[in-house]
């Protein structure tokens, strides 16, 4: 996660590191820290994800990389031949159709998601093209953490 987006979110309390990133053109990064469980809203679930913080130069077109880990946790199966991700969190399962969300028109040559259910992506897709992706995005990211919080305060 780039340091600017966690800024946004009013992330600043970070795990100190001593892990180095070595990125494809060979360059070598110190992240700022890690945050940990940090609260991913997927469908209607909350998935708790970590994030190594770094601060870059500019801003990246994926602002946010879910790996390996968040795949565990989330007990994704995916079907690369089909092109489906399932998630397994408890006794819900949740549907992904990748190569669906490939054939969507991109705004500024992002992709922002895989639409969970058919009848609503054409209308969050109207929604996306008229406003500014990454400030919607943040927008309720930052009120699906607000919720968050006050769950674990009640």
């Amino acid at each position: 996660m780039p340091y600017s987006v966690a800024k946004l979110l009013g992330i600043t309390d970070f795990k100190p590191t001593k892990i180095s990133l070595v990125f494809a053109d060979r360059s070598v990064r110190r992240p700022v820290g890690v945050i940990m469980d940090v609260p991913i809203m997927v469908g209607d679930c909350y998935i708790p994800a970590d994030f190594v913080v770094l601060e870059l130069e500019h801003q990246p077109k994926d602002p946010l990389i879910l790996g390996r880990p968040f795949l565990a946790t989330a007990g994704a199966i995916i079907d690369v031949k089909n092109g489906k991700i399932d998630l397994h969190l408890g006794d819900i399962v949740m549907n992904f159709e990748v190569n669906k969300s490939m054939e969507k028109p991109t705004v500024d040559g992002q992709a922002f998601w895989i639409g969970e259910l058919a009848e609503t992506r054409e209308e969050v897709l109207d929604e996306l093209l008229l406003i500014d992706p990454l400030e919607l995005a943040l927008t309720k990211l930052r009120m699906s953490m607000d919720t968050w919080k006050e769950k674990l305060n009640a």
